[in-house]
């Protein structure tokens, strides 16, 4: 009894045998180790919004522009059930922090916000951002 308890749960928590494929690492979606090479934008964008496909995990928003036309953009990693909730953590998180008025009406749940870097031509934020969302959604 137990052995088959061990191969079914084996094969049920198998992401190839449950119909969902683990998501890629950037290694395997780049096709070369981030930091050994420059990523650019447009990719570390296509990433973040194949994470977001991939994963019930991850959601990715768009939130304006550069200057120069690129896109600017979000991942958010959370449970599935918070993801279904951003509207109301954002306000009850602007109630908590008195920069709105009225009274919370959910979870208070902490707002963590990771930003790897603001300048194109520095490379190790972005690179390491990559492998950090892999690992919060593996």
């Amino acid at each position: 009894m137990k052995r088959f308890l061990l191969i079914f749960s084996t094969i049920l928590l198998n992401p190839a045998f449950s119909g969902g494929q683990p998501v890629k690492s950037p290694d395997e979606f780049l096709g070369y180790e981030p930091g050994t090479k420059f990523t650019f934008h447009h990719k570390v964008t296509e990433y973040c919004k194949y994470v977001a496909a991939k994963s019930s995990s991850a959601k990715y928003e768009t939130y304006g522009t550069t200057y120069e036309g690129r896109e600017l953009g979000a991942l958010i990693i959370s449970s599935p059930e918070n993801l279904s909730a951003l509207e109301e953590i954002r306000k009850n998180n602007l109630i908590s922090a008195g920069l709105a008025e009225g009274n919370s009406t959910g979870k208070q749940l902490p707002i963590i916000w990771l930003s790897y870097n603001v300048h194109g031509n520095e490379t190790a934020g972005t690179e390491t951002a990559m492998k950090v969302i892999h690992s919060l959604v593996s």
